[in-house]
């Protein structure tokens, strides 16, 4: 497998449908090296998560690993590194929470609806089935974040209040700590 990058938003692999990963495939040396590889770009650029289709292969895997040592989510409850193959969301929460998200493919952050909870189902790196029974908000978001990318659906896709969507230097400028709701107006005279 080649040296992997992280494509940015407009790469056609982040707006296509994955397709399953067959056994066979995960078999393969050249496959167990691929999700090696994933796994580390997740952590190299301190994501929470990350999925193949952000690397341009459009396979449905995911990655997700919250670090407490990972800076840019400090105080965050800890989830081990765990690879996830075929993943699929099948219970929700009926209750939608809105909170922050951001995504490795582009500069942005917004507040996203998601369900508060969800149960996974998948297959763990050598093909034995796993399930997440996801009751911590933050890891219930990650895991739909990047199920989401195997489906060719963007977090932008989801914001309901577009007002939110801000690069990161404006982001800690005008609603870090407000909980969606800006710290200034933002009153510039021509």
């Amino acid at each position: 497998m080649s040296l992997l990058k992280i494509v940015r938003l407009g790469h056609p692999a982040l707006r296509t449908k994955s397709k399953a990963v067959t056994r066979r495939e995960l078999k393969s040396k050249e496959f167990q090296k691929f999700l090696e590889n994933l796994a580390q770009i997740c952590d190299k650029n301190d994501g929470v998560g990350l999925a193949a289709p952000q690397v341009g292969i459009n396979k449905r895997v995911i990655v997700v690993h919250v670090d407490p040592k990972n800076p840019r989510y400090p105080n965050k409850k800890p989830f081990p590194l765990t690879v996830i193959i075929n993943p699929r969301v099948v219970t929700k929460a009926k209750q939608l929470k809105e909170d922050w998200e951001g995504d490795l493919s582009c500069n942005l952050r917004a507040l996203v609806p998601r369900p508060k909870t969800c149960k996974v189902n998948g297959l763990e790196r050598h093909g034995k089935p796993v399930t997440y029974n996801l009751i911590n908000n933050f890891h219930a978001r990650i895991f739909q974040h990047e199920i989401d990318h195997l489906n060719g659906v963007f977090l932008l896709d989801r914001v309901k209040r577009k007002e939110t969507i801000s690069e990161p230097s404006e982001w800690k400028k005008y609603w870090k700590s407000k909980n969606g709701k800006p710290n200034k107006a933002g009153n510039s005279h021509l």
